[in-house]
């Protein structure tokens, strides 16, 4: 009786039923996929952030589509400080980044239309996608010494229609960020094929330390991350909020800035704003207090590159110590990815350190192709960090 768009198949895999298994039984397990910064000491919410929330301004309802005036012009200053300028009016404000992608499948596809999403790629566009009634289609993300785009197979992806190619940077798991060669290939692409760009930049604020990026893919000369925000020829929406900006995934207040053509971009927004005076998802108090949020992020974001910084430092101290293992580098983001020794299967290696009480996801969970890998959270408690490091090297002796 129910929709179609739902999973039909409830089984958990033997990675879930084990790791069941094993916290009914009471383990201490060592987590090393935790990326929840409110589980790992990390939290955003001190007092300072939770007195914005009791403004007597909340206690107004004043709907707006797009989202409180207010709370537009701190993101805009946002990106301004980051040197990227938008203006208040392309800002719509969502709950959350899950239900951006939602609106953005709504606004770009009719059903079984398609849009184009990286591979290896986050678990959770599929379902997002199928509650849509939307079709993805991946192109690769390839590993060659350093992470890069793989433009043959975009061009094949793109070749049979899509309504919008999805962009992921940092990209999770692998960090990549594209270069500005890469970029213009791929708006190109868009542009003659009449697809939009939906970059998720939700790790942008946080570049690993040039100690941990490959040689093959420079960065220094750039202020931060790359965005796609700028003078588009596109339709482009890109995607961030409070979950990783300010450590507040509890808040639930996201955005979508949207830029390319001015024709467009006007059509797009009326369709966003639409779509959005539907559902006014998002709260007024945390509206409010966005202003002092979003001003008070950076004592925060330095707490966290600097357990990002240290966490790396273990990781590379650990792939120095066992050359079988291998950290596959990226540009930035929150997990790393980890090659590990082929003598046993990736998942085989993910069961036999849930058995040792370690935590970590097998790389195939985000199709991750070939060899074996291991994708890690570098937020982490480092002492976690490093009894789970110890484990996995371990195992790795054991070959």
């Amino acid at each position: 009786m129910l929709s179609q768009r739902l999973p039909r198949d409830a089984n958990p895999n033997a990675w879930s039923r084990l790791l069941l298994q094993r916290r009914a039984a009471g383990a201490s397990l060592i987590d090393l996929t935790e990326a929840n910064p409110t589980r790992v000491g990390l939290s955003g919410a001190g007092e300072a952030e939770l007195r914005t929330l009791s403004s007597a301004e909340a206690a107004h309802y004043e709907p707006d589509a797009r989202g409180a005036l207010a709370a537009r012009e701190a993101i805009a200053g946002y990106y301004r400080e980051r040197g990227h300028a938008i203006d208040v009016h392309d800002l719509v404000l969502t709950s959350g980044t899950s239900e951006a992608y939602a609106h953005l499948f709504r606004l770009l596809a009719d059903p079984g239309e398609a849009v184009l999403v990286p591979s290896p790629s986050y678990p959770l566009f599929e379902p997002l996608a199928a509650l849509e009634g939307v079709r993805l289609r991946p192109y690769r993300v390839a590993w060659d010494g350093g992470w890069h785009l793989d433009l043959g197979s975009l061009e094949g992806a793109i070749q049979g229609g899509a309504r919008a190619m999805i962009v992921v940077q940092p990209h999770h798991p692998t960090g990549a960020c594209l270069t500005s060669e890469e970029i213009a290939e791929a708006e190109q692409l868009c542009e003659r094929h009449g697809a939009a760009l939906v970059s998720d930049e939700v790790f942008g604020d946080f570049r690993w330390p040039m100690g941990a990026l490959p040689s093959s893919r420079p960065s220094a000369g750039e202020r931060g991350l790359p965005s796609l925000l700028g003078g588009r020829t596109v339709p482009t929406f890109v995607l961030s909020g409070l979950s990783k900006v300010c450590g507040l995934p509890q808040l639930k207040l996201s955005w979508i800035a949207v830029a390319g053509p001015e024709a467009a971009r006007a059509e797009a927004l009326r369709g966003l704003e639409w779509i959005a005076d539907l559902f006014l998802s998002v709260g007024t108090p945390v509206q409010v207090a966005l202003p002092g949020l979003l001003a008070g992020r950076h004592v925060w974001q330095s707490r966290v590159r600097d357990r990002i910084a240290a966490n790396l430092a273990r990781l590379r101290e650990a792939v120095a110590r066992r050359p079988r293992l291998d950290l596959k580098a990226g540009s930035g983001g929150w997990v790393a990815v980890l090659r590990v020794p082929p003598h046993r299967a990736e998942e085989d290696w993910a069961l036999e350190l849930l058995r040792r009480d370690v935590v970590v996801h097998p790389g195939h969970f985000y199709d991750l192709e070939g060899e074996a890998h291991l994708v890690v959270s570098l937020i982490v408690e480092p002492a976690h960090f490093d009894a789970g490091l110890e484990r996995i090297e371990s195992l790795a002796d054991e070959a």
